[in-house]
């Protein structure tokens, strides 16, 4: 939702009228009220996830498209943007029916099934990946524009401010389908330390994690448990971080699952990065991101099954070490992936894909 509401709030900053279309979902409206770009009207289009063996999903999709009709009637939008998901099919397929230009957004190297089936309908599929023209049909027309970004994203992080004194390492296993990412983490460092490995190379100094609010506890509990504390490692365990500029800006590096925001947050920090896709999505789009961001030199990728099992918490830290030792020799050195963060980063995406929507209206 962040990114979609980045292009309202440029939309809004260049002088037009604005109108978010919310789903009706109940973590949706929550952050809208808190998000919602000043002067932005808020299109309420209730829908809920679409599949053909579940004939009553269909059947509130219909009803979503003919109360999308209604409302983009009632509004008059000289464009469409959507940014994929189910969400999107309703509100696109009601613009095609009024004659008005459609403008996706795909976040992810590989697109969803929603956008890949509903670009035929679009004017301009804007995207975050290079190479991405064979999931699309033919004739589409795709603009490399990068994801929309939060507002405290839009200047960028500033600069590391971590100690240069310490090892700082920065877990982010708040996302959905966490717990494994979180679980293997701990262990690796625990094992770790039993291995008596170095601290500071190959085990941080300082551990800040991202647990997310229903994790926080067992997590907390996981490092309580590792014994890291009692050989002088600072933790801290967060359930929900509302700063997170800073929270990257004082990392020397960054364990994550490899979603489209992750990704390109952690390019505009500069931030090396170890991904580690979430396995079973569909299209398995987090490896294809992960692998895009390893071919810019951005960040190393690393199977969650390979955490989880057996010696491999070796390869794991290992990789940890050769990435902090920062030797000529190391392809992996902190600084060559922090320059190919930044490289890969884009700090005007929501003006970029602002840009294709003015284009496409009429």
């Amino acid at each position: 939702m962040f990114p979609g509401l980045a292009v309202a709030a440029e939309l809004r900053r260049r002088g037009h009228r604005v109108a978010v279309v919310l789903s009706g979902r109940a973590v949706e409206a929550e952050r809208a009220k808190a998000d919602l770009p000043e002067g932005t009207e808020a299109m309420l289009v209730p829908v809920d996830p679409v599949s053909p063996r579940r004939p009553k999903s269909l059947l509130k999709l219909w009803r979503a498209y003919r109360t999308a009709v209604r409302e983009l009637r009632a509004f008059k939008p000289d464009a469409l943007l959507a940014m994929g998901s189910y969400t999107s099919i309703a509100p696109v397929l009601a613009a095609h029916k009024l004659g008005v230009p459609v403008v996706l957004h795909e976040a992810n190297a590989i697109p969803g099934s929603a956008v890949a089936h509903l670009a035929r309908f679009a004017k301009t599929v804007c995207i975050c990946f290079p190479h991405m023209q064979r999931f699309f049909p033919a004739g589409a027309t795709l603009v490399e524009t990068g994801l929309p970004l939060r507002a405290e994203f839009a200047k960028g992080v500033g600069g590391s401010k971590a100690d240069p004194a310490k090892f700082s390492l920065l877990v982010m296993g708040g996302s959905q389908g966490a717990r494994d990412l979180n679980r293997g983490v701990v262990r690796a460092f625990s094992e770790a330390l039993k291995a008596g490995l170095p601290r500071g190379t190959a085990v941080p100094d300082r551990i800040v994690h991202l647990a997310g609010t229903r994790n926080e506890d067992e997590v907390r509990a996981l490092w309580d448990a590792s014994g890291l504390r009692e050989a002088g490692v600072e933790i801290e365990v967060v359930g929900f971080e509302h700063d997170m500029p800073r929270r990257y800006a004082e990392a020397d590096l960054c364990i994550s699952r490899a979603g489209a925001s992750s990704c390109f947050e952690l390019a505009l920090a500069g931030l090396p990065a170890i991904l580690v896709p979430l396995p079973g999505l569909a299209r398995d789009h987090q490896s294809r991101n992960a692998d895009m961001m390893m071919l810019r030199g951005s960040a190393v990728s690393f199977e969650q099954k390979k955490l989880l099992e057996g010696g491999y918490w070796r390869l794991f830290v290992g990789t940890i070490a050769t990435i902090r030792g920062n030797t000529d020799e190391s392809k992996l050195s902190a600084a060559k992936l922090r320059a190919g963060a930044l490289a890969a980063a884009v700090g005007d995406a929501a003006g970029r894909v602002a840009d294709e929507v003015e284009k496409a209206a009429r």
